[in-house]
Order: structure tokens, then sequence, then C-alpha cells
């Protein structure tokens, strides 16, 4: 029986093969780093923090603006101005001291393109997990309906023998609807099990980018090794290796730098202006020649010295040094949380290799109570009953040894997120 499940399903697997596009889980997660839409929007905040960077570093260059006004006048200002003309200028502005803040905006900027890269650091890791795990989901899923087909077919053999018995007046009814009473369930659990693989794929499809699409199947099984974990080799992760600790390492950076742009308000700032004045118009717009054009130009530079403001700047400054230390604090706190977290990962996966273990065995106890119980229904030494609950005892280990494996597949992707090795 086992043999002949195992060569329907082999022909399952290839018919859909040829029907729908296969996926393996590598390919999967390309797909999920070009299509999510979380890491498009990251890399457009990283596209944007870019042009902030351009932004501080032309903050200390000269600026340039063209200017140009025309004017009218009527009676009786023309007799006293030019009835009309057009005044053009052009001004250029170039800040010699600002205490300092041209150079720490050029460093936020520096700052904040790292930290919107490692900002999608973080997302990819998170859409890979969740990729991973969407994944598995379906490989569940798709497991479960082989095994309730399969659970269909024992049932349907142990009908038809008990169905027989019965008509031959070997056996009671009450036998044979037993089993009618479970085929109904496990066609429950069937329509149960293709939703979630519907489900399962549409997720799958949503995080990979590829719209609301069903139309593939997955290559992986749930095979392998389900290892457990030593504890000392968990131990090597390092918090750095977390996008999240260096995301806050440089918010902390960005706030230092803030804290020195405040102190920077307390000192000096001296700005040059140079400024070309023109004038084209009506005869006489030159009071020194009667013409009808006049050009100039001045300069002014102005020196800002902060006197007095009843310590606002001060407490300013204060302020931010509060806030520095509080997200020092906050970044202790993750490097903690993310250590606590490396080992609960850890315990969680060698508990996921445990149920595969302990699920192996009861699979196996299962299996032979199934044969036996077989053997001793044709020998009359049991009745239909005996044999319904071991069947429903070995689909339930069956399902069991499914969950325990994907738990444990869905384990190992979570510490490695955990370490930082996504």
């Amino acid at each position: 029986m086992k043999f002949l499940y195992f060569i329907t399903a082999g022909l399952l697997l290839t018919g859909t093969a040829r029907a729908q596009q296969l996926l393996t889980l590598e390919q999967c997660r390309q797909m999920a780093t070009e299509r999510n839409n979380n890491l498009k929007a990251a890399q457009q905040k990283i596209e944007a923090a870019k042009a902030r960077k351009a932004q501080a570093y032309a903050g200390g260059k000269p600026t340039v603006d063209v200017s140009a006004t025309g004017f009218y006048f009527g009676k009786p200002l023309n007799s006293l101005l030019p009835e009309y003309g057009i005044s053009p200028g052009v001004s250029v502005s170039q800040s010699i001291y600002a205490g300092g803040k041209v150079k720490l905006n050029k460093q936020l900027g520096d700052n904040g393109v790292q930290t919107e890269e490692e900002q999608k650091v973080y997302t990819t890791a998170e859409v890979l997990f969740n990729t991973e795990k969407a994944y598995w989901q379906v490989v569940q899923a798709g497991e479960k309906i082989r095994l309730a087909r399969q659970y269909s077919k024992q049932l349907d053999a142990l009908f038809t023998d008990l169905n027989n018995q019965y008509v031959a007046g070997i056996t009671y009814k009450n036998d044979v609807l037993r089993v009618k009473v479970q085929q109904n369930d496990n066609e429950l659990n069937l329509l149960k099990a293709k939703d979630a693989l519907l489900l399962a794929k549409l997720n799958l499809a949503q995080v990979t980018g590829m719209s609301d699409t069903t139309g593939f199947a997955v290559s992986d099984s749930i095979t392998g090794s389900f290892a457990q974990q030593l504890a000392d080799t968990v131990q090597q992760g390092k918090a750095a290796n977390r996008a999240e600790i260096r995301i806050l390492q440089h918010n902390l950076t960005a706030a230092k730098i803030q804290e020195s742009m405040l102190k920077a308000d307390t000192r000096p700032s001296i700005n040059l202006g140079l400024n070309g004045v023109s004038a084209f118009g009506k005869q006489g717009i030159n009071p020194t020649s009667n013409a009808n054009f006049m050009a100039s130009w001045y300069s002014m530079l102005s020196v800002n010295i902060p006197v007095f403001d009843w310590n606002k700047r001060k407490q300013k400054v204060k302020e931010q040094q509060y806030t520095v230390a509080a997200q020092q604090f906050q970044l202790k706190e993750q490097e903690e949380l993310i250590s606590l977290e490396v080992r609960q990962a850890n315990l969680q996966l060698n508990e996921s290799a445990r149920r595969v273990e302990l699920s192996g065995a009861s699979l196996e106890q299962a299996e032979e109570n199934l044969r036996l119980s077989a053997d001793r229904l044709k020998a009359g030494t049991i009745i239909g009953k005996d044999v319904l609950e071991a069947q429903t005892l070995w689909q339930q280990a069956y399902s069991d040894m499914i969950d325990a494996k994907v738990a444990y597949k869905i384990s190992e992707a979570t510490l490695r997120k955990a370490l930082g090795n996504m």
C-alpha cells in the first residue's frame, strides 16, 4: 500500500510540475529581493537620503541668484521718477563661518544614507524570513493534502472490506457507519488543506512580488537533516550582525551631531553678500548722467553674535544631551533583547528537532500497529473498529510529523534571522 502511494504521489508531482511553474526556496528568495514592495520602498528612501546628503554638501558653497523687476509710475510720481523701466540684478552670498554647522550637516547627510542602507538590510531580513516561512507553509499544506488523500484510500479500502462483511453477516452495520463518519471527516480535512494551500500560495506570491497568482508549485518537501544546534555555536553570533543595532548606532550618532549643531547656535556666524544691480528704462533712469541705463554693485558683511536669550539655547543643548543618554540606554536594551532572542530561537530549534525525533518514533509505531491490525482483521481476531482506530492513530502521527518538520524549517530561519545571517 505504501509503495503504491509513493508511486502515485510521484506521478501527481510530475504532472503538477508540467502544468505549473516549479519554484525552489532560493528562487523565491531571489524574487523577493527583486520584487518585494517593501524593499523597493526602502531603496527609494536610500535615494532620498542621498539627495539630502547632496543638499548638505552644497550648503557650504556660494549661492547665486538672479532677479528682474519691471516698474511703471503714473502721475504725479512720473514727474519725480523715471516713468517706466526694468531692473535686473544678481546676488552672490557666501557663509564664512557658521559655528561648524556646514561640516556637521555633511556628517548628518553621510549618516542618514548609512541609516537608510541599514534599514534596507533590516527590511531584507524581514522579507526573506517571511518568504521562507510562507514557502514552508505551502509545503506543509501540500503534504497535508497528500496525507488526506492517502488516508482516504485507506478508509475506502476498509469501508469496502467491512461492507462486504456486513453484507455477508459477519460484522455489524455499526462498524461500517463508523468508517463512513471518518470518511466525511477526512473530506472536510481535505477541503481545509486545499484552502490552506491556496492561502499559503497567495501569501508567498505577495511577499515575492508575484501579485495574486497561484499557478506555481514548490519543489521542496519535508526531508533533510533535523539536528539540534549546539548552544556554544549559537553564542558565536554577535548583536553587531543585526541591522537593528547598527540602525540604533546611527541614530545615536545623528543625535550627537544634532547636539553639536545646537551648540553651534551659541557661536557667532559670519556671512558675506555681493549684489549687482542695473536698470533700463526711460531717459533719466540714471540720476548722474540722465541716461536710460544704470549699473552698480554693493557688498555686505554681516556678523551675528548670540548674546542673551534667557538660556533658551543652553536648555536646547541640555535637552538633546538627555535625548542622547536615553538612546544609549535604548541601544544597550536592544543588545540584551537580541541576546535573549538568540537563546530563545536556539531553544525553539532544539525543541523542534526533538519533536521531529519523537514524531518519527510515533509514526513508526503507528505504521506497525496499522499493519498488525490489518493482519488481525483478516484473521478475524479483531473487528473493524480496531482497524479504524489504528488508521486514525497513523493519520494523526503522520500529521504531527508534517507539522514538526515544517516547524523545524521555520525555526531554522528564525535562528538565522536572530543571528543576523538571513
